[in-house]
């Protein structure tokens, strides 16, 4: 049987870290080593460990360096055949492991096994479970789109082949947030993710400060800081985004598999605010089939791209790309007005919400990119693929 080793990198949550180990030691199918490595902690952790009576456990304590530096250690010393990464605040189910470890045992193609997860906080009243934050309908296109739009699976939801890790490098050390996030899609991108919709671990939600030592902050800034990292990460991605990855993830006639992987990658980009980049693959796009009409599912991309958490925002220096994608022709004038038309839900929510500033920003927007009304052309033949071949990954 393949073996596990169990990785939870801890900075001063001595009282979580305790729970979360008894969730690892509790596993129906026994994990093999159990690597905690503190990163400097000053609160007893120390102390804590010392107290537990646990054989597969090593224990590892080092100055302060950061996430990074703390998995990237670790797992120098990892035996397994499996790599499970845990946060030292939240609980693995009791059967986590053995669900997970099942899905790679199965099938040797799959590099990465993810699940789902359920949130919880502790209170005065007792412990109160809710369901997973952002959450997509993983029964349209594959799993791997999914994760570029928006970050959904996490690694104590995650387990990993060794070999996978090896390949794809170590995690960066040079960004102080969105590792986790930033190496789930180097490894996805290369290696095949299984996802199931089981809940495989209890995201602990709780108000003290976050990120390393050096950059704490507020968990009520927390979504201005991923907001800001979102782009440092997917600006550093680019490389390892080629558009064969994404003409992977349709089939259909002619060219318009091309157009619709265009568009796609705009779509990531323009999700994480990238919009130079978005902009670039939206003209390229407008130039294949120009006087094609969107299909449908091109028509949902495109909506898709001016729906992200972050919200739009285009610069005045990005209206110039918009008047020439528009003049590609008639392909370019339906992206663009597809783009206005997905645009549509924001400004009705600026102005249920009387925010004047939002909403004439958002008119401007829609100026420029127009709204569409047209109905798909459904004469060219034009669907998303449910998974990606094998030669997909080889680029």
């Amino acid at each position: 049987m393949s073996t596990i080793s169990v990785i939870i990198p801890t900075y001063n949550r001595k009282g979580f870290l305790r729970e979360a180990l008894q969730a690892v030691q509790a596993q129906t199918r026994p994990v093999d080593q159990i690597i905690i490595w503190d990163d400097g902690s000053t609160d007893g952790t120390d102390q804590m460990i010392a107290e537990v009576d646990e054989p597969r456990l090593q224990y590892h304590q080092a100055q302060n360096a950061g996430k990074s530096a703390a998995l990237n250690n670790a797992m120098r010393l990892a035996t397994g055949d499996y790599i499970w990464i845990c946060d030292d605040d939240d609980l693995a189910m009791p059967d986590a492991a053995q669900k997970l470890a099942g899905v790679l045992d199965a099938d040797a193609t799959i590099g990465i096994a993810g699940g789902s997860y359920q949130r919880f906080r502790d209170t005065p009243q007792g412990r109160e479970i809710d369901g997973p934050g952002y959450w997509p309908d993983l029964s349209t296109g594959t799993p791997l789109r999914h994760l570029l739009e928006d970050i959904f699976l996490f690694q104590n939801a995650t387990l990993v082949r060794r070999s996978c890790y090896d390949q794809v490098g170590p995690f960066r050390e040079d960004l102080a947030r969105s590792i986790d996030y930033e190496m789930l899609i180097r490894l996805a991108v290369r290696f095949p993710l299984h996802m199931s919709l089981d809940i495989m671990f209890l995201q602990r939600k709780h108000d003290g400060d976050r990120g390393p030592a050096r950059m704490r902050h507020a968990a009520s800034r927390s979504e201005q800081v991923w907001a800001a990292q979102d782009r440092v990460v997917f600006d550093s991605l680019r490389d390892h985004l080629p558009l064969s990855l994404f003409l992977a993830m349709f089939a259909g006639h002619g060219d318009l598999p091309r157009r619709a992987a265009h568009l796609q990658r705009a779509c990531i980009f323009a999700r994480h605010d990238l919009w130079q980049n978005a902009l670039a693959d939206l003209q390229a796009a407008a130039k294949i089939a120009r006087k094609t009409l969107l299909t449908t599912d091109e028509i949902s991309i495109c909506r898709r791209a001016v729906s992200g958490k972050h919200g739009v925002h285009l610069a005045p220096a990005h209206f110039a790309m918009i008047r020439e994608l528009r003049e590609a022709g008639p392909a370019g004038v339906h992206i663009a007005a597809s783009l206005g038309r997905g645009l549509l839900w924001s400004l009705r929510k600026a102005l249920e919400q009387r925010d004047r500033v939002e909403a004439i920003r958002l008119g401007q927007l829609l100026w420029h990119l127009g709204v569409s009304f047209r109905a798909p052309d459904q004469t060219p033949d034009l669907h998303e693929r449910a998974a990606l071949s094998d030669g997909a990954y080889g680029w």
